[in-house]
């Protein structure tokens, strides 16, 4: 391993195939990245570049990468499908977050993310600095290993390995250690102590060699009353009866069930199941590991609330007298006052009986009928528990006991009565009221699954993409009317709200009260919200000819979700809105291990559905956070960026950084943060030290959170970085994917500026800001001596143009007002990609506006296999013990090739990757033997109506890879994309923002995503003045040009 003199004060590598030793003092950068690695002295030698100061930190990265560390050749499956030894690299989620088993009932503590599932060094090691254990209670036999951070007693910055030692001392010839240290970031002499007994103990001897620590507090760091936050996930569920159930009518694939009941109820089972195999253990005052992980769920339909729970079974009772029962129940909850009383009974769960409490008013302040602890169960005792069995009778017989209580069949209204349809009712606001209320002691995590956006009762929002009857415009035509669209309507309350008027104006009000409140309630009870909406196939019926606006352009559009509002009630949360948009119509089952397990039968839909719920529920989090970010002398925080970043800003950042409170933190939380010089630029805070003669500028990171284990923590990692007056050494030194993430966070901005934001000024304000860069770069480098005709682009910002081009035909800013056309990105599509681009990564913020295409066809001998990589040089940045963590196998791809319609020929197939999703494209002319080699389908292809058109060789029924050689491959490749975005996979799963479903488009054939595919083809001019990249180009040059004769 290196030695730390050897790379004094020099950042890591980006490069994502090294691992990072956590014995470098420098942080790694998986947890912190700057723009640039040499940071400008000054203000202007910032402004001769103009590259964005700033910062990307994921406080909470998992820093070793998830790979499962067997023979990826056996186990891509299990990895594809998000087994434990794929998503959590055969380690137990206990291991990651403390005391965990190993040789009997010894045991354990491993606090970090582990780099594999073998017993060997992992030199990503994360260090928790604490104190042995100490009993606080005699009684309760309670104890803690907190201790106090050694700090500047001026700026509170925590120790560092950046803290130059105050001189050491001899008495009598005997060396006497250090007890002070000087501090890095304001240069205050000796103003960290340590005190001795820590001292002897080498307690904070890691703290002076890591760039990242941890340290177990307590004391002035809890200062909340209510206890830690529990480890419960509650799911809000719409039910849909079997013969509801959203159906598809497309063409080359029949009628398929697109999001059930059943297939919501079957992933909250693999939840449970995973959450009783990882969940945290801790000792119990009896000194035995214990584990908590509590699950429930509820039903929402035709405006009411339908809350399972066991009860004693009484001896009259028989199955004829269930719907009694249910009565009964129902009028005892409908008071809070006189909610059921029962606890959980000790005896067996097929003893008990399954009762249920239903709230019927949703409109005025809905609720949790019943406590917390009667309608959940604690699967971490295992699957052997009784817990879980009670946990598994709730889901075998909810289902029915819900179909006894509502008729599967009720008339439907007459075509011109004003009654709406029951079923078509969605009290999802009130059911997200009753997750805050049932988490609002305990804390914990509540997710909604709907199908559409909730349209009565509390939280009702209303269609604010439709155009009526009346002739009047679609909104899409107006840029002010769009913008207005994919704006949270939390954004646009205008107070006071007249309760008592019923125009769309005073609805949209109320509305957006609601969810603001909602989300200020959530945050201070330190819930956390996610939103899962499966309205795949979900479509408006055709409009008449005479009607004017959206629906008379495009039919068969989605119906609007108002993802715009549903997302910001997430990033209050700190949760995440997940549109599973993509039905059996056109997705592709991948399948892999679990078809030996039993799953083989599984839709697509069912997969996908599993997979996200999973992510949500078993990642490494921690919750009741508050960031802080703290700079070394000469440089000041500036803002965050956007400037509504996840969770609450506390502070107005004027004399120091503002806070960030979050209710829940994930390795996959991203935070990015503007900066800028103060007047006379950087302050040599250390006077030099081990060679380096110009002043170095730090940055220190400190995460304060709380585990599910229940232990305070502090995450803080620090980077050091030189600094230069020359410009050619800051573009010498910047980081594209940085640069990127900033630039597409600041364009977000832009757009979300009160009063004055729009896509227009967002796209321009991207393009002037590349060009300001690369004229500077001409200005003040010696590409002032190249001839003028030429572009010249910094080495290391090669990739600056395309990026800026693509992220102005991305979905996030591009125009969608095409005359004669669908609006396309939808407002719903448009604010989906800005709630993830809001928090987008250095390592997917090309990808995420620049997808990558892959020729399936005519694969090379090795394409789709695993090998071992390249060897790595060994460097100043990484010993023998890194690189060998670096070296896992990996899966070589396929060739790549520019995303243009000029590079796909119609008798190949490829495989198209935006991060978000993967398109399986099939060429119209592609044989049927060729496709059938990677797909299987549930009935035999034939042939279909396309376009007043017949079109054979048409896949119909559920698609799924077949077991093929090809379609193993292909299960390969797709598990290294998925992992990754690196020839190695070393980077965090949360490096994609959902589990990218694969959507099978064919060309001629009718396929629902071909347009929204041809659309991703980002070299290729799009309707609305986007040009292709050579075209763009050389508008940049000629900008550059006159930029630099102007200067």
């Amino acid at each position: 391993m290196a030695s730390s003199s050897t790379v004094a004060g020099l950042p890591p590598p980006s490069d994502s195939r090294y691992v990072t030793s956590a014995e470098y003092e420098n942080v790694s950068p998986r947890i912190m990245r700057s723009t640039v690695h040499a940071f400008p002295l000054d203000g202007a030698t910032m402004r001769k570049c103009d590259i964005p100061l700033g910062l990307v930190i994921n406080p909470l990265a998992g820093l070793s990468g998830l790979c499962d560390g067997g023979n990826a050749k056996e186990n891509d499956g299990a990895a594809m499908n998000g087994g434990a030894s794929s998503q959590w690299n055969g380690r137990e989620q206990g291991d990651i977050y403390g005391n965990a088993p190993t040789n009997g009932n010894a045991p354990s503590e491993v606090d970090y993310v582990p780099c594999a599932s073998d017993d060997g060094a992992d030199p990503e090691r994360v260090p928790v600095i604490r104190e042995p254990k100490k009993k606080l209670d005699k009684e309760t036999q309670s104890y803690t290993r907190a201790l106090t951070p050694p700090r500047c007693d001026r700026c509170q910055a925590y120790l560092n390995p950046f803290c130059a030692p105050v001189n050491t001392f001899s008495i009598r010839g005997a060396y006497a250690p250090t007890q002070y240290y000087s501090c890095n970031l304001c240069g205050a002499s000796g103003s960290i102590a340590l005190k001795e007994e820590h001292i002897a103990n080498g307690t904070f001897d890691a703290a002076t060699r890591c760039g990242t620590v941890e340290y177990e507090v307590g004391g002035a760091y809890c200062v909340r009353k209510e206890g830690p936050v529990q480890n419960v996930h509650l799911y809000g569920v719409e039910y849909i009866p079997p013969n509801r159930e959203t159906r598809s009518d497309h063409h080359h694939h029949g009628t398929l069930i697109s999001h059930g009941w059943r297939e919501a109820l079957d992933a909250i089972r693999e939840v449970g199941r995973g959450l009783s195999e990882t969940a945290p253990r801790k000792e119990d005052k009896d000194g035995r590991l214990v584990s908590d992980a509590r699950v429930g769920l509820f039903a929402f339909c035709r405006g009411m609330l339908v809350f399972p729970y066991l009860k004693r079974r009484k001896p009259a009772t028989t199955a004829a007298k269930v719907a009694d029962t249910i009565s009964g129940t129902v009028t005892a909850v409908e008071s809070s006052d006189s909610a059921p009383e029962q606890q959980y009974p000790e005896q067996d769960a097929d003893e008990a009986e399954l009762a249920v409490a239903i709230v019927s008013d949703v409109s005025e302040d809905p609720f949790c009928p019943i406590p917390l602890h009667m309608w959940t169960h604690n699967v971490g005792e295992g699957t052997d528990s009784n817990e879980w069995k009670r946990f598994c009778r709730i889901l075998d017989s909810f289902a029915s006991l819900i179909e006894q209580l509502l008729p599967e069949e009720s008339p439907s209204p007459a075509p011109n009565s004003p009654r709406p349809d029951p079923w078509t009712l969605n009290c999802g606001g009130a059911a997200l009221a009753a997750l805050a209320d049932a988490l609002k002691d305990s804390g914990g995590k509540g997710t909604l699954i709907t199908t559409r956006r909730p349209n009565y009762g509390a939280g009702a929002l209303r269609d604010r993409e439709s155009v009526g009857s009346g002739g009047q415009q679609s909104p899409y035509k107006r840029a002010t009317d769009e913008l207005r669209l994919f704006t949270p309507l939390q954004r646009l309350v205008k107070l006071p709200v007249d309760s008592s008027s019923n125009s769309a104006e005073s609805k949209d009000s109320k509305a957006g009260l609601f969810y603001r409140q909602l989300g200020e309630r959530c945050a201070a009870s330190r819930a956390c919200i996610d939103i899962v909406v499966t309205s795949s196939l979900v479509t408006l019926q055709p409009a008449s000819p005479s009607q004017l606006g959206l629906k008379s352009v495009h039919p068969n559009i989605r119906e609007f979700l108002d993802v715009a509002t549903l997302a910001e009630l997430c990033r209050a949360t700190c949760g995440k809105f997940k549109w599973l948009r993509v039905g059996n119509e056109c997705g592709v089952r991948v399948g892999g291990n679990d078809d030996e397990q039993g799953r083989g039968s599984d839709s697509f839909t069912a997969e996908q559905l599993r997979e996200e719920l999973k992510r949500s529920a078993l990642a490494y989090m921690g919750s009741d956070a508050v960031f802080k970010l703290r700079c070394s002398d000469g440089v000041r925080f500036k803002s965050y960026c956007p400037t509504l970043p996840v969770g609450t800003i506390v502070g107005d950042g004027i004399v120091d950084s503002a806070e960030l409170e979050l209710s829940n933190l994930h390795s996959g939380t991203s935070i990015a943060v503007l900066l800028e010089h103060k007047v006379g630029g950087v302050v040599d805070t250390r006077g030099g030290r081990k060679g380096i003669d110009v002043p170095m500028v730090f940055f220190q990171s400190a995460v304060l959170y709380t585990t599910l284990t229940g232990s305070r923590r502090v995450r803080v990692s620090t980077m050091g970085l030189v600094t230069t007056k020359v410009p050619a050494d800051v573009f010498r030194s910047a980081d594209l994917g940085t640069v990127a993430a900033v630039l597409t966070r600041q364009a977000i901005s832009d757009l979300e500026r009160p009063h004055e934001g729009s896509l227009h000024c967002a796209r321009t304000n991207v393009f002037q800001k590349v060009v300001s860069i690369l004229a500077n770069y001409r200005t003040y480098t010696t590409a002032r001596s190249s001839p003028a005709g030429q572009l010249i682009l910094p080495e290391s910002l090669q990739l600056l143009p395309l990026f800026c081009l693509s992220l102005r035909k991305s979905r996030m800013f591009r125009n969608s007002s095409a005359p004669f056309k669908a609006p396309f990105p939808t407002a719903d599509e448009r604010a989906y990609h800005i709630s993830y681009g809001r928090m987008v990564s250095p390592n997917t913020s090309l990808q995420c506006v620049h997808p990558n295409l892959f020729q399936l066809s005519d694969l090379r001998t090795r394409d789709g296999e695993w090998i071992s990589p390249p060897t790595l040089e060994t460097n100043k940045y990484a010993g023998q013990e890194v690189l060998a963590a670096s070296m896992k196998p990996v899966c070589q791809l396929p060739k790549a090739t520019n995303p243009s319609i000029a590079c796909l020929d119609e008798k190949q197939m490829y495989l198209l990757d935006d991060r978000f999703a993967f398109y399986l494209f099939v060429g119209k002319d592609v044989p049927e033997e060729t496709w059938r080699e990677l797909l299987s389908v549930s009935t035999p292809p034939g042939s279909q109506r396309v376009n007043e058109q017949w079109v054979g060789n048409v896949p119909q029924g559920q698609l799924a890879l077949s077991s093929t050689e090809v379609s193993h491959k292909l299960r390969s490749i797709l598990r290294q994309l998925r992992a990754l975005n690196s020839p190695n996979p070393t980077l965090a799963l949360s490096a994609r923002p959902t589990h990218a479903p694969l959507i099978l488009v064919f060309i001629g054939r009718g396929s629902v995503f071909e347009e929204e595919m041809d659309s991703l083809l980002v070299d290729d001019p799009i309707d609305g003045g986007e040009k292709g990249y050579v075209d763009f180009l050389c508008g940049v040059h000629r900008e550059v040009r006159q930029m630099g004769s102007e200067n």
